[in-house]
């Protein structure tokens, strides 16, 4: 028994040197080996050995360097093979199916999205996602074997650990075992996260998160959601479902939240609530242009449609607008006070529209954040977009294949 545990202690540290080596040449490419020793303290013999397996695994590739030491060789330089694997991405929500295929840099290959017009059961909703795999894989000629894995972004109550979806609100759904499901079908490993802490990855990996130790990424839908990430890494509670700001009370006797609850953030400040605001009190402004857009069943207002309005100078609109920037930027300014994030990252189509959300969303966050004279913190918009949910599914697989300890 003693000798299993060593052989498997060996192969564990040998793994976690693998990634050690591989994500410094991801990180630093072109890269030597010296270097790479140098850097990790890993002895040269060690380092050689293991860009040995990971260049016979294809994952990396040597280049002659174009500059040398006085007097020396050029040294053999190291790079990633990012299209030697594949990765598939499935973000789902309420209103869409999205999934992608993608190189290892995170460059989508196929990409396909199915609307959600009717609320699915659970049957319905598994075998629309079944679905849509099957369609981008057969858009591609790419060998199975090439696919190191399914990331799945998912809309409410996550738990990772088990691959379970435990609870949609907005699908009204719960109990979903999508991992053990999907390996199934597809014979693939996958790794399941909630929709806004996977977009919390893909930005410390491809968006305004790069290089940040600690921020904040607010989401803003059809619900509201936040990706937590301290000390580089997504925090997830010990319970997989830190981050519901959307579902913190604004208002005990406020309205009713699609949670069950009444007065969360959510019912106030997400797409559904400016929503339903308009179409409440749409009756008691008669002066609003909105009037002349919508049927008297109201079902066909959207949200372009209120900021449509806004921008035309529609006082209504605007109004519910801004009230909607204070929500959120007292949400956010109470996550800044507890967090000290050095960033904070917004992402939905109502801060892509101008300043009528976003404005007094700052302005709220400068009035009632406590901070020393040397505390910055930064308000950025996402330039992943929705795409950044999905894109976070697939740096899920790229996680586990780079990160040491995973």
């Amino acid at each position: 028994m003693g000798n299993i545990s060593k052989t498997g202690s060996f192969e564990r540290m040998k793994l976690l040197n693998q990634s050690t080596v591989l994500n410094m040449i991801r990180l630093r490419e072109p890269i030597s080996r010296a270097e790479i020793a140098k850097i990790t303290l890993l002895t040269p013999p060690t380092v050689s050995s293991l860009v040995s397996e990971l260049i016979e695994k294809n994952l990396i590739t040597e280049e002659q360097s174009t500059s040398s030491k006085v007097g020396g060789r050029k040294p053999i330089m190291l790079r990633i093979n990012y299209s030697a694997h594949y990765i598939i991405g499935v973000y789902a929500a309420a209103e869409v199916i999205r999934v992608i295929l993608t190189t290892m840099d995170g460059k989508i290959v196929s990409d396909n999205s199915k609307d959600i017009t009717e609320l699915p059961s659970k049957t319905e909703f598994i075998n629309l996602i079944i679905e849509n795999i099957h369609l981008v894989l057969n858009n591609t000629h790419i060998e199975r074997n090439l696919i190191l894995g399914i990331g799945f972004a998912m809309h409410g109550l996550v738990d990772p650990d088990h691959g379970l979806a435990l609870f949609s609100p907005h699908l009204h759904l719960e109990n979903i075992h999508i991992r053990d499901l999907l390996e199934k079908e597809f014979n693939i490993p996958v790794i399941v996260e909630n929709d806004v802490r996977a977009l919390a990855i893909a930005e410390s990996w491809f968006g305004q998160g790069q290089g940040v130790t600690n921020f904040i990424c607010l989401s803003v839908g059809l619900g509201i959601g936040s990706g937590i990430f301290i000390n580089n890494e997504i925090y997830k509670s010990s319970f997989n479902t830190a981050g519901e700001i959307g579902h913190t009370i604004v208002d005990v006797n406020g309205p009713q939240c699609q949670c069950g609850n009444n007065g969360c953030l959510e019912a106030y400040a997400s797409e559904s609530a400016i929503l339903n605001k308009v179409k409440k009190e749409l009756k008691n402004n008669k002066e609003t242009i909105i009037q002349e857009w919508v049927t008297d069943d109201k079902n066909d207002l959207s949200i372009k449609m209120v900021f449509k309005a806004a921008r035309e100078g529609d006082q209504f609109a605007t109004l519910i607008l801004e009230e909607t920037g204070n929500s959120l930027g007292l949400a956010a300014a109470n996550m800044i006070n507890i967090l000290k994030p050095s960033k904070l990252i917004l992402e939905g189509y109502i801060f892509e529209q101008g300043d009528f959300v976003l404005a007094p969303l700052i302005k709220m966050i400068e009035k009632y954040t406590f901070k020393s004279s040397h505390e910055e913190i930064t308000v950025v918009c996402s330039k992943l977009g929705k795409t950044g949910m999905v894109l976070g599914a697939v740096t899920l697989i790229l996680r586990k294949l780079f990160k040491t300890g995973d």
